[in-house]
């Protein structure tokens, strides 16, 4: 028998008959494309120049036309019948677009995380490529359903982008939305929609430029019905837009105003909460309110923080005249300004915003609710005091658990203040929760001084415009150094102060701003319908999903669901009271669903922490039963989705439906990540130890 050689494919032996048995490795490797190609380093540069445009378009590049072409380069590379890997693609965009809106981090990092740049570049990267997923999970779905309905992809696009905008959270939120924060045509509808129908729209317009380019560079007809359908939409929505500026503008104008000043001290952080200096940056700080007294404020607001001393809890008036510590100075103009608070029985301080009224008398304190995870807490501190060793620099402050509204009086009628302290106001949720207090008027205090004169703080005030627009109230902002800004009810920017880096450039001047605000009423809709139209797009996607593969003839098995989510919950139900007490039960609940926990800090961690392998069994036995019932036979992939589909059910749909999320919604999702990655690993596991 001839032997044929292996790099022919051949293995080298005969089956008896004269031939050859093909060695399938072989030839599945020789047969694999490289790696690299000309094809794909054209996909890959043509990614990069998407994720480029759409950073461009943010603050403070602020080229805020490319975004409506922005996506189009990438959908382009995603619906090309040669790409194999969208996902990939989709990332290289993300990774892109977030790393020129984020570059601040490296800088942020070494100079007040104290990193070397060794060890803050692969922070950097590791968050940028986690929020790269939008993009990347947004080109796979887009491509799947693409294959699967055909046709253009003018509406499944902006559904599709909304819906992941919607579930996957940021450590630092941004939304699409933020590159048309100076465009008040287009952000009006947030008043219904929030930041998602401004990313909507976008998307949507990227979607029809890309069916109509398709069809023209392929010969086709042009699908004039489906570009006439998206046009209309863009043209009602701004159409409402110009409709609602002329609206509220009106009322602005015949609403009464209350005339509030901003002190911005640019103090740089490495000054601050220095004792020597501490007297000489209260006394700028009252100097400009003194100032801006004598010039008709009726209000003055200092940043967060400002105060360089602590404030008790339990004080009803500011500190005495002969003390040091006094707040108010040579003015009597009512005061709002931010400072740390001690006592009432805490061991930590909060982070407040505190409203001091003519006589000196405190009028309403608030705290800080949405706290940075490492920057100002660490998750049961107390319990793990070796990071403070490690750490020192780390802050750890008490959290706030409700808004508050103050109440300034005028001899015309008392003005309600909803307050805000540093990132709250980048969330539409916390927006919201405010909202539902009467607020006539929106006050953030921040301090983006550790940011230093970067894209940051222009970034941070394109967020927070869209609270104004949601709720129809004047915001006033007043940032430590800068960007401080009065926004009207329109998302309109009428006066605002640089930024800028007393670390950098010593010897900056401080600065004051004096508007007047209107003092209106707030508008609810959004806060009462919540994320009506995220959910919907949502639900259209899944739908859509579903349909897919249904199509392809791989429908999902809802009794597996049923029994993986049966599986998981009944094992974590009956772990969680081996490893935790049955009279622990309720505080298990409450860490699942992330919901306030009733029980100490050090029974908490406890549960918490035997919880942690009661989970992860249970997600392993839950991969096991799914993968008995679905039977699939070595080599196919198995019942993935609906092994994923169960974790979703039992441990991420609660907290969502009843648990309160703010500033946790990250955390929440890499649980789940984790989870089912534990049933995947369980699942192959059983086939190869039980094949079918």
């Amino acid at each position: 028998m001839k032997k044929r050689n292996k790099r022919d494919g051949g293995s080298g032996r005969g089956d008896g008959s004269g031939g050859d048995i093909i060695d399938l490795r072989a030839r599945k490797k020789r047969d694999k494309p490289p790696v690299w190609t000309q094809e794909r380093a054209v996909k890959m540069a043509v990614c990069v120049a998407a994720g480029t445009l759409l950073f461009l378009s943010c603050a403070d590049f602020d080229i805020w036309p490319l975004t409506w072409f922005a996506i189009v380069p990438l959908l382009g590379v995603a619906l090309h019948p040669t790409t194999e890997r969208p996902f990939f693609y989709g990332f290289i965009t993300g990774l892109v677009a977030n790393g020129g809106g984020f570059y601040w981090i490296v800088p942020f990092l070494q100079r007040f995380g104290h990193l070397p740049i060794v060890a803050a570049v692969p922070i950097f990267l590791l968050l940028v490529s986690y929020q790269a997923l939008t993009f990347a999970a947004f080109a796979w779905c887009v491509r799947r359903l693409h294959d699967h309905f055909g046709g253009g992809v003018t509406f499944i696009a902006p559904v599709v982008y909304v819906a992941l905008e919607m579930v996957i959270p940021f450590v630092f939120p941004w939304y699409l939305a933020i590159t048309q924060a100076w465009v008040r045509p287009v952000i009006q509808i947030a008043d219904l929609t929030g930041p998602l129908g401004v990313s909507f729209l976008i998307v949507l317009v990227n979607g029809a430029i890309w069916d109509a380019y398709r069809a023209w560079r392929a010969g086709e007809r042009v699908p004039l019905k489906r570009i006439s359908v998206a046009v209309g939409i863009l043209s009602l929505a701004l159409g409402y837009g110009l409709v609602r500026i002329n609206q509220v503008q009106t009322a602005r104008e015949k609403a009464p105003k209350l005339k509030v000043g901003v002190v911005q001290a640019n103090i740089g952080i490495s000054e601050k909460w220095r004792p020597q200096l501490a007297q000489q940056q209260l006394a700028v700080h009252q100097e400009l309110a003194r100032s801006l007294e004598s010039r008709g404020a009726e209000l003055v607001v200092w940043p967060e923080s400002s105060y360089p001393y602590y404030f008790g809890r339990d004080q009803s008036q500011d500190w005495p005249l002969n003390d040091a510590r006094r707040a108010k100075r040579n003015f009597t103009t009512p005061l709002l300004f931010g400072a740390l608070t001690a006592g009432g029985g805490s061991p930590y301080p909060y982070n407040s915003a505190l409203l001091l009224d003519r006589d000196g008398d405190v009028r309403g304190t608030f705290d800080k609710n949405i706290l940075m995870v490492f920057g100002e807490y660490i998750p049961y501190f107390e319990q793990m005091q070796f990071i403070k060793r490690w750490i020192p620099e780390v802050s750890n402050w008490a959290r706030g658990t409700d808004v508050a509204v103050f109440e300034l009086q005028r001899p015309t009628g008392p003005v309600r203040i909803g307050p805000m302290i540093c990132y709250e106001d980048i969330f539409p949720s916390f927006g919201r929760r405010l909202v539902k207090k009467d607020p006539n008027l929106l006050i953030n205090i921040t301090n983006d001084a550790w940011f230093g004169r970067t894209s940051e703080p222009y970034e941070h005030l394109a967020l927070a415009v869209y609270r104004a627009v949601e709720t129809r109230l004047d915001l006033v902002r007043a940032v430590n150094t800068g960007v401080s800004a009065y926004v009207d009810a329109t998302g309109k920017v009428y006066d605002k102060s640089p930024s800028v880096d007393p670390d950098e450039t010593p010897g900056v001047k401080p600065v004051s701003l004096l508007n007047d605000v209107a003092v209106l009423q707030p508008f609810k809709l959004y806060a009462r319908l919540g994320e009506w139209f995220g959910g919907l797009c949502l639900l259209a996607a899944v739908i859509f999903g579903l349909m897919a593969r249904t199509r392809a003839g791989r429908p999902v098995r809802w009794k597996l669901v049923l029994a993986g989510a049966g599986a998981l919950a009944v094992t974590t139900i009956v772990l969680a009271a081996v490893f935790c007490g049955p009279g622990h039960l309720v505080v298990v609940w409450q860490i699942l669903t992330h919901r306030p926990v009733t029980a100490d800090a050090d029974v908490s961690f406890t549960v918490g922490v035997h919880l942690l392998p009661a989970v992860a069994i249970a997600c392993m036995v839950a991969g096991a039963v799914v993968m008995r019932l679905g039977r699939s036979p070595r080599g196919e992939p198995g019942p993935r989705l609906e092994m994923a589909v169960s974790v979703l059910a039992i441990l991420v749909v609660p907290p969502v439906l009843v648990g309160t999320l703010e500033g946790e919604q990250a955390g929440l999702v890499i649980s789940a990540i984790f989870a089912i990655g534990l049933t995947f690993f369980a699942a192959r596991v059983y086939r190869r130890v039980f094949p079918v």
